[in-house]
């Protein structure tokens, strides 16, 4: 029992003795048993004040830690909302072109085939299939055979599918060969497989491939972000800006010469040119252009650049 109780019975005794000595004898249990009656409510009042204090503390911090907790002075009013964040854009090249690279079929889709109608000299998404162990071909509407004759292919790929590249030159521009169509793969292993129009019937394989699917949209290619050095990879050249610029290893290049003057390109369309890219150094990218087959490859050196210049408009 604390000092402030016992002051309080003290008094409370001295008052009911004064009050009873008016009218009675004093009833000492009676007297003691009233103040214990009123000590014994003082106390569970004091009980219940510390413990609706300490809930509101508990809530007090609960509720800081969630809204924030707000500084002393004036009253700061409502809590404003949170400020929106800033979106975050997607990495992108600086420069595309008009064609979008095309993703690589997933395990499970349609084998890449290409357009009904491919226009020459232009790279598609091409699935080439393992049921004939990749000596047959279907693309353009036509069958076709590997021109090796068979010949071991080294290069290791996983599951139905080799995925890669398409492309065909028509050989009636060029006697010294027929139509022609080559496919291609993006990675260093293998370059190349040749193939030649099917002069027989297709083999009975082909009908045992998994499902096809066409797309007209060209592969548009930009080979890898992080190219090796030396190694020459398929590259799908834009005819935008007179070829003067090339994306390439994430980079934007501009050619060291005006590429108008490179008449070799067929301007009929705006799809990109079937070309190839080697790293030569941080500094230096060279661009290999078709040519047919008696023909030297041409050749266009490339230097990094921060920017196009003004007078290059980029199509959209």
């Amino acid at each position: 029992m604390d000092g402030s109780e016992d002051s309080l019975r003290r008094g409370m005794r001295d008052l009911v003795e004064e009050t009873d000595a008016a009218t009675a004898p004093v009833n000492t249990v009676n007297t003691e048993s009233a103040v214990n009656t009123v000590i014994g409510r003082g106390r569970r009042i004091r009980h219940l004040r510390r413990s609706l204090a300490a809930g509101a503390a508990t809530l007090a911090i609960a509720g800081g830690s969630v809204l924030g907790v707000q500084g002393q002075g004036a009253d700061p009013g409502p809590p404003s909302a949170p400020a929106p964040s800033e979106p975050v854009a997607p990495p992108s090249y600086p420069y595309e072109g008009k064609y979008r690279p095309q993703p690589p079929s997933g395990p499970g889709d349609p084998l890449d085939t290409g357009p009904r109608a491919p226009v020459e000299n232009t790279r598609y998404r091409y699935d080439l299939s393992a049921v004939c162990d990749l000596r047959y071909a279907v693309f353009g509407g036509r069958v076709w055979e590997r021109a090796d004759d068979g010949a071991a292919v080294t290069v290791r790929w996983a599951g139905d599918r080799m995925r890669g590249y398409m492309s065909w030159s028509d050989g009636r521009k060029d006697r010294a060969e027929p139509d022609t169509a080559v496919f291609e793969t993006d990675t260093p292993e293998l370059t190349e497989l040749r193939f030649r129009l099917l002069a027989g019937p297709a083999p009975e394989c082909l009908g045992q491939e998994p499902a096809r699917r066409y797309r007209d949209a060209p592969a548009a290619t930009l080979g890898p972000e992080r190219p090796e050095r030396g190694v020459r990879y398929p590259y799908d050249m834009t005819k935008e800006c007179d070829l003067r610029y090339a994306v390439f290893a994430g980079r934007l290049w501009q050619a060291e010469s005006d590429g108008r003057s490179q008449t070799i390109v067929d301007w009929a369309n705006d799809l990109p040119l079937a070309a190839f890219m080697t790293l030569k150094s941080d500094r230096q990218a060279v661009l290999e252009w078709p040519a047919g087959a008696a023909e030297t490859p041409r050749t266009t050196t490339y230097h990094p650049v921060d920017a196009r210049d003004d007078d290059c408009q980029q199509d959209q």
